[in-house]
């Protein structure tokens, strides 16, 4: 498995779901700061492969600020373009939210992630990489 792009973005996640007043503006910031922190990590053509996604939604509070499915497509929607050619080139996809403050097991964890847990603020975790061949089925 081989990662291709690993970034973290600071603040909870927003989904493309605004019905808020400001809430619009609210996802194109967070669209922005996505672009922004993907685009400078790659500097070559967009990837053509099938491609895996890992997002960790590290939330405060007992509850995130947004469910796992309306979390990911404004992310996966950015990358697109950026980082492969089109979204449906994530064929393998772990999206998750974590409490921050929570019990970790961290052998062996990015360094991405573990500077990003030290800060002790909310953020997302975000990697793309080869997806897993053969796939395994669960047990």
């Amino acid at each position: 498995m081989a990662i291709l792009v690993e970034f973290v973005v600071l603040g909870p996640p927003i989904s493309n779901q605004q019905s808020t007043p400001g809430g619009r503006a609210n996802l194109a910031t967070w669209r922005a700061k996505i672009a922004g922190t993907a685009g400078p990590l790659w500097a070559k053509p967009p990837h053509s492969a099938n491609l895996k996604g890992v997002i960790l939604n590290f939330h405060a509070g007992n509850k995130p600020s947004v469910d796992v499915d309306n979390m990911s497509k404004p992310i996966f929607d950015v990358m697109q373009k950026i980082i492969y050619s089109d979204d449906r080139q994530i064929v393998q996809a772990v999206i998750t939210h974590l409490r921050i403050g929570a019990a970790f097991s961290i052998a062996g964890v990015s360094k991405v992630l573990v500077a990003a847990l030290n800060a002790g603020v909310e953020f997302v975790y975000v990697r793309i990489e080869d997806p897993l061949d053969p796939y395994p089925l669960p047990k």
